[in-house]
């Protein structure tokens, strides 16, 4: 509940960012690298910009990449997992060797080659939609793996062999019976993935080939702090800030959503 509260308060401020700030790109020169005070409670950049404002809009990106990510996995993995798990045999193979073959590269390496050099229908895309995609490439995988465990795990099970007897075709089998019971370590799994695909988003921006400026995002804002980090400790601080308790936050509700699925856990 804490991650929860955590998360819901971060995504409240982030949706709520043109009311709440003005506008994160107003320049004013005359405000350069100003400490936070009272006119500028986090306070300013390189640039005069306000700080607030920026970590506050930036979080529309962070999240929006993490959800749009986990989304994007869900829709590879679900379907990926449940045919190697359910059909098995070469299906299962096919699949596998796909996953072995994706887990043999690093992943930060595979989505900057990507993002560099990848296919010019991506590079086309919207920043936050060219990153989620990219970053649910490898995204997917975790939640097909734990997909496929539990669909193999079920398949033998009374549950299954009482659907068949009663004359249960093969689609009736998987979404009326094995999908409802196996979507817990998934439901669980995502929660992490998003947090996964923020800190990822973090990394490819604060080395320069996320979210392009002036918008802001966290990455490119931990970016901006390297040049002052010595003279304006702020700048870094609070996005660091921003991101650390999002991850916290995500990481916190799988958690917990994991203890409160667990069918093993006692009263």
């Amino acid at each position: 509940m804490g991650g929860l509260l955590l998360l819901a308060i971060i995504s409240a401020a982030g949706l709520a960012a043109p009311w709440l700030t003005g506008d994160p790109s107003r320049i004013d020169l005359q405000q350069v690298l100003a400490p936070p005070s009272i006119e500028h409670w986090l306070g300013t950049d390189g640039l005069g910009r306000d700080l607030a404002a920026r970590v506050i809009h930036g979080a529309r990106i962070s999240l929006a990449v993490g959800l749009l990510s986990a989304f994007l996995a869900l829709l590879a993995g679900i379907p990926l997992g449940a045919a190697a798990g359910y059909l098995r045999g070469s299906v299962d193979g096919v699949i596998s060797r796909i996953i072995e073959a994706v887990l043999c590269f690093p992943t930060l390496l595979l989505l900057l080659a990507l993002l560099a050099a990848g296919p010019a229908w991506l590079r086309r895309l919207p920043d936050v939609v060219q990153l989620a995609a990219v970053i649910a490439l490898t995204a997917w995988i975790p939640i097909a793996r734990y997909l496929r465990g539990e669909f193999l795990r079920l398949t033998g099970s009374d549950l299954v062999a009482a659907a068949r007897a009663s004359g249960a075709g093969h689609l009736r089998i998987v979404f009326r019976h094995l999908l409802p019971a196996a979507l817990a370590p998934v439901l669980v799994t995502t929660a992490f993935t998003v947090a996964g695909a923020i800190t990822l988003e973090a990394a490819i921006s604060f080395i320069g080939l996320g979210i392009q400026p002036p918008t802001p995002s966290w990455g490119s804002l931990l970016t901006e702090a390297r040049h002052h980090v010595d003279k304006a400790w702020w700048l870094a601080l609070f996005p660091g800030s921003a991101l650390f308790l999002t991850v916290l936050a995500c990481n916190l509700a799988g958690e917990g959503l994991r203890d409160w699925l667990d069918p093993e856990k006692t009263p």
